[in-house]
């Protein structure tokens, strides 16, 4: 990209690229709205002892493995260059590493920052584009985070119905769309 066009000003040097893109992002992305929706006076459920216990217990190498197999190998690579195919090839020689990760994230609670490094890649919605409106931006993380991410959503799968009903989902909906009788 040599130039892009934003806001009817053109940007064609690194460091106007760089701001004018970044600035049109950050309002794209930055919310406005004052409103949100209150949880007070709410009857929440808590989560079970046995859920609990689910989402909490340690990563075994039969979970991992699992979600890493259920993940669709050829999309598009992270910012290491890899895809999920290439944990799925090699799972025999990273399977000791990887699983060393998700122990040090269950007894650490967090993980290398790294891991979590985030770049968005504008992609052109057509030839020739000059706008930043002609762009659409597409986020590249690591194989390793999203693997992670597959294994806790798939924990949280198992254990979310029983404090998200099909009684509350509607109030749920309702406070999306703007109305809510308990967020006044």
């Amino acid at each position: 990209m040599s130039s892009v066009v934003v806001d009817g000003i053109r940007s064609d040097t690194i460091e106007n690229l760089k701001i004018s893109i970044h600035g049109f992002f950050r309002e794209l992305f930055t919310e406005n709205e004052p409103w949100r929706p209150k949880v007070d006076g709410l009857s929440l459920s808590s989560l079970s002892i046995a859920a609990r216990g689910i989402l909490e217990r340690q990563f075994d190498e039969e979970e991992i493995t699992k979600a890493l197999f259920n993940c669709c190998g050829d999309k598009v690579p992270g910012l290491d260059g890899m895809t999920m195919a290439f944990l799925q090839a090699n799972w025999d020689i990273v399977r000791g590493e990887v699983s060393t990760m998700f122990s040090e994230f269950h007894l650490n609670g967090k993980f290398m920052a790294s891991l979590n490094a985030t770049f968005i890649r504008l992609i052109p919605k057509k030839a020739d584009a000059q706008n930043i409106k002609d762009y659409r931006p597409i986020c590249l993380i690591g194989c390793i985070y999203k693997l992670l991410s597959k294994v806790l959503a798939r924990r949280l799968r198992s254990v979310i119905g029983s404090f998200i009903s099909e009684i509350r989902m509607p109030l749920l909906w309702q406070a999306n769309s703007g109305w809510c009788a308990y967020c006044k």
